[in-house]
């Protein structure tokens, strides 16, 4: 009888036991999704700097001339959504509901002062030089549409975080997104790079303009031009930087 009696209460605790585990379970939730946010970048044309000045701002000798360049500094950045849930012992569920990236460009078109002189070749550089921008644009559009794919799987898989502190499991929920960040920069910064190296700007640009874009050019120095160097990366507050681009 004792015996009996032992077992029904152990068989009571452990089935007390699972009813906790249970109940201090997170609720199921939907995975987390990954958008991406190309945020507007205008392309300002300036010509106010001579050649000669161009070539300064660019930190070249000066003997040097510089019939303009393509200024741009990526920033990146990223907002989340996070779900809260609270069970009754107290603990704490955060999960990732949504994490949007951002990309911008702050950029401006430069072109030397002396190249207003003939509207057709002003603007023969500036399709020359803005070709830059372009790729910008293309790398941008293209990265928006194979990085949700490509990072959807790691961002759905953070799940939950627990903890008896809400801002404990936020920063756990923090902690597991650095790293997909850090790799969608990356990526970014490798296409990036690949689409700036397809650009030649060793050839006077395509248009003539009956002799014109020749004779302008050499005076500003084309064909002794000094090349804008790679802007570091900009990030917002809170989110790991990468590195060059």
């Amino acid at each position: 009888m004792t015996k009996k009696i032992v077992a029904g209460l152990i068989g009571m605790l452990l089935m007390g036991v699972g009813a906790a585990a249970q109940a201090a379970s997170c609720p199921a939730a939907p995975p987390a999704q990954i958008a991406f946010e190309a945020v507007p970048s205008p392309l300002p044309q300036d010509t106010s700097a001579s050649a000669k000045d161009l070539a300064a701002k660019l930190g070249a000798p000066p003997d040097r001339l510089a019939p303009g360049y393509y200024q741009a500094s990526v920033g990146f950045g990223a907002q989340r959504a996070t779900s809260i849930a609270k069970l009754p012992d107290g603990t704490v569920c955060a999960a990732l509901a949504k994490l949007t990236v951002k990309i911008s460009i702050d950029r401006k078109l430069w072109l030397a002062s002396e190249l207003n002189d003939n509207a057709c070749v002003l603007k023969a550089f500036a399709t020359s030089y803005g070709a830059q921008a372009t790729a910008d644009d293309d790398t941008v559009a293209q990265f928006g549409q194979t990085a949700v794919q490509t990072f959807q799987p790691q961002v759905a898989a953070i799940g939950w975080q627990t903890s008896q502190n809400q801002d404990h499991a936020s920063k756990a929920i923090s902690d597991k997104i650095g790293p997909i960040l850090s790799a969608i920069q990356a990526k970014f910064e490798e296409q990036r790079t690949a689409a700036q190296g397809k650009i030649d700007l060793s050839k006077l640009p395509a248009d003539g303009c009956d002799g014109a874009t020749e004779k302008l050019g050499h005076q500003v120095g084309f064909g002794n031009n000094v090349v804008a160097k790679p802007k570091e990366l900009r990030t917002s507050p809170g989110v790991p930087s990468a590195s060059k681009y």
